[in-house]
């Protein structure tokens, strides 16, 4: 692998996290301790993307909350001093690129990562991370379509979800690295095991070092379990508000190269949910314990959007287009408290009332004075969301 080294100048604010991250020293939880991530991590449209620097002090990130990765799953149960290991992450998606986005920081005191592949021993004996996402929750295995030699089964569709075990070596300090390795397993059984390249999925990657602490920066393609190299772009699923998904990350950590260069082996393997000892190493074959993601949005679509809509939930918005008057009519079994928006396409608020909903069908009416052009309708009741276009004309 060429290594694509960039120096960087990094601001104040990501020395003081830097800081902050490497004077921070605790026991990482096992099961005994209960810091994982949320058990439902709802993950927040944007209006505008990162820049992949590997700097993450972008607004948007500000529209995430940290998710720690401090769950000891190898050696189970033990217990693992964050000087040695740690890491946090957050996540975002953005419904106009269609793609979720990380930013991720690992404090590692020794850095291996001298993978090769086809060369070296496998990549979970070298520092890398991964990242588990099952697009429906549905979980059950995902290695391999169909049954393993050894009679137990793995799965009969390797797609159910995806293990992806990312590499990159680690930039010398104040330096940023843009080329990275992605693998999972798939094929029929033991004896016909693909292992397969899916650096694709990442359409934006960037691992950026300040002494121990490496933030990386990077965007996912969220694919189904009809996957395949044939239908690559039919199996890409739309993301849209209220969708949950089954989503873990982790972090392999391998201390040997201190003791001896040449040695590679696994001495960690710390994940952002807790696991049972009995599926402390699950992740890679079964999708049963990833951790719950739910997408949310609080942000306009470009087109008309109607999300969980049933013969008894439906948005309608009249007349459209119209000159400034319009009625919106909701009509749902829902009775409660909801929250209208209206927002211009760049996200701007340029309205918002709170009604109690007493009545199946609601119906507001408004006579607006702004400039003509479109605007998205947003009702919110929870953390359901239904969104309608307006067209103002000019």
């Amino acid at each position: 692998m060429n290594n694509n080294f960039t120096r960087r100048q990094f601001p104040l604010c990501f020395l003081f996290v830097v800081f902050t991250i490497a004077s921070h020293t605790h026991v990482l939880g096992s099961v005994y301790g209960i810091k994982t991530q949320d058990d439902t991590v709802y993950i927040n449209n944007v209006s505008f993307s990162p820049v992949f620097d590997g700097i993450g002090n972008d607004e948007c990130w500000t529209h995430a909350t940290w998710q720690v990765i401090e769950q000891v799953w190898i050696p189970y149960g033990a217990e693992l001093d964050s000087a040695d290991l740690y890491g946090r992450y957050k996540v975002i998606w953005s419904s106009d690129e269609n793609l979720l986005f990380f930013l991720l920081e690992i404090n590692d005191d020794i850095i291996s990562d001298a993978y090769v592949p086809n060369v070296t021993a496998a990549i979970y004996n070298f520092d890398m991370f991964e990242v588990f996402i099952d697009e429906n929750k549905s979980g059950g295995y995902h290695v391999f379509d169909g049954y393993a030699d050894n009679e137990q089964s793995l799965g009969l569709n390797a797609e159910n979800a995806f293990a992806y075990h990312i590499f990159t070596s680690a930039p010398e300090s104040g330096f940023t690295n843009q080329e990275f390795i992605v693998e999972d397993l798939a094929g029929t059984n033991w004896g016909d095991a693909i292992t397969c390249d899916y650096t694709g999925h990442f359409p934006d990657f960037i691992r950026c070092r300040e002494g121990n602490v490496s933030t990386w920066e990077f965007s996912l393609i969220v694919y189904d379990d009809t996957y395949s190299p044939e239908n690559i772009e039919e199996s890409r699923v739309t993301l849209t508000p209220g969708k949950i998904m089954g989503l873990s990350l982790a972090i392999n950590d391998d201390d040997e190269p201190e003791v001896d260069p040449s040695a590679t082996v696994r001495d960690n393997f710390v994940g952002s949910v807790a696991v049972t000892e009995e599926a402390y190493n699950d992740h890679w074959k079964n999708a049963d314990d990833f951790g719950a993601v739910k997408l949310i949005s609080d942000i306009p679509i470009n087109s008309v959007k109607y999300f969980q809509q049933s013969s008894l939930e439906q948005l309608t918005i009249y007349p459209n287009p119209t000159l400034k008057s319009f009625s919106v009519e909701f009509y749902s079994d829902y009775l409660g408290e909801l929250t209208m928006t209206l927002r211009d396409l760049q996200g701007r608020e340029i309205l918002k009332l709170n009604r109690n909903k007493v009545e199946n069908l609601f119906c507001e009416n408004f006579d607006l004075q702004v400039h003509g052009g479109f605007y998205i309708v947003q009702i919110r009741y929870g953390d359901t969301l239904f969104l309608g276009k307006i067209d103002l004309l000019r």
